[in-house]
């Protein structure tokens, strides 16, 4: 995968920009339907609906059933992006790749996500539909902030697996019940 990013890097992360700016803007409600008669009241809609999505991380899950217990990967527009970006009908499509073939990598994942947040963060910043370059020391702090919190997860998750975190309350160390009688 670094040969062909390497061959043609400018031309993979434009590609990457568009189909994520595509898609973020027609998944979430960042923009105003209809015509808004004042540019500033579109441009507080947009920063308030963008600075809602990055303090919330809701573009990264669908909505919360756990009361915040819990972190997930699973949007439907991140899911709508990696599926555009890697599987799509373009000669350059990693889906030819034998790492894509059967999963998509958690770094290819981490990669469109890191890319959604930068877009997001551009609406926040510009108030419009104009995203500013994502910066290369930005996307790499994005990038390692979220394989950290993805890391986390999946910890969570083998501990809850293994009986050392609760399910329900977060503590460690088995179940919480003294005495549990089981009737068949």
């Amino acid at each position: 995968m670094s040969r062909l990013l390497c061959d043609d890097l400018f031309t993979f992360r434009t590609e990457l920009k568009k189909v994520v700016i595509s898609i973020t803007k027609t998944s979430y409600k960042i923009f105003p339907k209809g015509m808004v008669a004042r540019k500033d009241e579109m441009q507080k809609h947009v920063i308030v609906n963008a600075t809602k999505l990055l303090k919330t991380g809701e573009y990264l899950r669908i909505p919360d059933s756990s009361d915040g217990k819990w972190k997930n990967f699973v949007s439907q527009a991140l899911r709508d992006s990696c599926l555009d970006f890697y599987y799509s009908n373009s000669k350059k499509a990693l889906k030819n790749m034998d790492e894509f073939q059967h999963a998509i990598p958690i770094n290819g994942l981490l990669l469109v996500a890191m890319v959604m947040k930068g877009i997001i963060t551009g609406f926040r910043e510009t108030g419009t539909d104009k995203v500013p370059d994502l910066s290369t020391d930005k996307c790499r702090a994005d990038f390692n902030s979220l394989r950290k919190s993805l890391e986390e997860m999946l910890q969570q998750w083998a501990m809850i697996w293994m009986g050392d975190l609760d399910f329900d309350g977060g503590s460690v160390g088995g179940s919480d019940m003294e005495d549990v009688n089981v009737v068949l």
